[in-house]
């Protein structure tokens, strides 16, 4: 009897999992549940005693495990959820430094090449200025000056291009990056639709649980043995059900993890 009724108390404290899972008000043991109980088992056979206590000892077990799964898979799945968003802004960053580096160099060599591709420009506006005044003498001068600019102004040209083109090189690599992780991120959206359907499932067992367990405690009341033992076979089955989905769950915040395990090894 006292070894029952230590079992009454251990499930009171075993039912306070999630409440998005199970409220834990639900499976609460009051004083009087609890000598109607003993009550219920002092009148059972020897064998039906043996029953009841069997079924409650593996509800309890059941509930720890569940308390297990509930931590488990909540570690893992804000775990995910931290590695995801660090991700996702790694993707947005992929480059950002040797991008702002190569904005710096075409900014710096504009600005080092400017005073000269000014001076070639100011310089043709005066041979077309000279042209019009008919100034052969004057134009000719200019020409020759201008011709002396020229491969100047063209390497200047070059080198200008060239960094504009790194950039825009680095830009669609970065891009290109940038798009593979959040694809690869994307990939990860159908694992999480499994898991929101055992979820579902899961609240679907919860919701079946429910009338078992009142009938489990009206039951008590009436020391109906038979009640008491049918109603805790139901929910020892249904509380397995709710282990088998939360096991599953763990398994894909699992593949989860893995996924974004290879997506991390694969940044640039």
């Amino acid at each position: 009897m006292r070894n029952f009724t230590a079992l009454l108390i251990a499930l009171a404290l075993a039912s306070a999992i999630p409440a998005e899972l199970a409220s834990a008000a639900s499976f609460e043991i009051t004083t009087t549940i609890q000598a109607s109980l003993d009550k219920t088992i002092a009148g059972a056979t020897q064998t039906q005693a043996n029953r009841i206590n069997s079924l409650y000892t593996e509800f309890l077990t059941l509930q720890k495990q569940e308390q297990d799964w509930d931590t488990k898979i909540n570690t893992l799945h804000n775990r995910n959820k931290d590695t995801s968003a660090e991700l996702g802004n790694q993707a947005k960053e992929i480059d950002s430094a040797k991008l702002a580096k190569l904005e710096e160099d075409i900014t710096q060599t504009r600005a080092r090449h400017q005073p000269l591709l000014s001076q070639y420009t100011a310089l043709n506006k005066q041979i077309e200025a000279a042209r019009l005044l008919n100034s052969k003498s004057l134009n000719v001068l200019l020409r020759i000056q201008a011709a002396a600019m020229r491969i100047p102004v063209q390497l200047a040209r070059i080198d200008i291009s060239a960094k504009v083109k790194a950039l825009q090189t680095a830009k669609d690599k970065a891009s290109k990056a940038t798009k593979k992780v959040r694809t690869s991120l994307n990939d990860i959206d159908p694992i999480n639709v499994q898991i929101k359907a055992k979820q579902g499932a899961i609240k679907t067992i919860q919701t079946s649980l429910s009338p078992i367990w009142t009938a489990f405690k009206q039951g008590a009341k009436k020391e109906d043995t038979n009640a008491v033992q049918s109603s805790l076979t139901s929910i020892a089955s249904l509380s397995r059900q709710t282990n088998a989905e939360k096991e599953s769950i763990f398994k894909l915040e699992m593949k989860i993890s893995d996924a974004l395990t290879g997506i991390k090894a694969q940044m640039p």
